[in-house]
């Protein structure tokens, strides 16, 4: 019985099952070691990788502290260019009669743009009167 075409083949097709099952075994360890590897995520997606690390370095990189020697140095700076700005200020020479002819100019300019608008409504209310549609007879 052993010799019969149809053993040989069963026997032959058991061989072949057992080969690949190995082979996929294989497989299946390699990608397993793969992934326990960072080498083989920096192959397989760069930007991520760069961009991960950049985030874990930002992170992790403390910032500079000042010392209170570093910080009194910098209040003094900002100090003096404070003086500095206030002292290169030049007063105001308006006087009285600028100031009042700011405020006579400003009231002619409302007064004038308020004249405008007026005319406009009257000009566009008597147009819209006067073009009104006549009722066909």
């Amino acid at each position: 019985m052993q010799d019969s075409p149809e053993t040989v083949a069963i026997l032959r097709r058991m061989a072949e099952v057992r080969a690949d099952l190995d082979d996929g075994a294989q497989e299946i360890a390699e990608g397993a070691r793969d992934l326990g590897q960072w080498q083989h995520y920096v192959k397989s997606y760069p930007w991520v990788c760069l961009t991960l690390a950049g985030v874990i370095g930002y992170v992790l990189v403390p910032r500079r502290r000042m010392s209170v020697g570093n910080a009194d140095q910098v209040l003094a700076e900002l100090l003096e260019q404070t003086r500095l700005l206030t002292n290169t200020r030049k007063p105001s020479s308006v006087g009285v009669f600028g100031a009042l002819r700011a405020v006579a100019g400003n009231m002619l300019w409302r007064s004038a743009l308020s004249y405008a608008a007026r005319q406009a409504t009257q000009y566009f209310a008597t147009d819209s009167i006067t073009s009104t549609p006549e009722e066909p007879t």
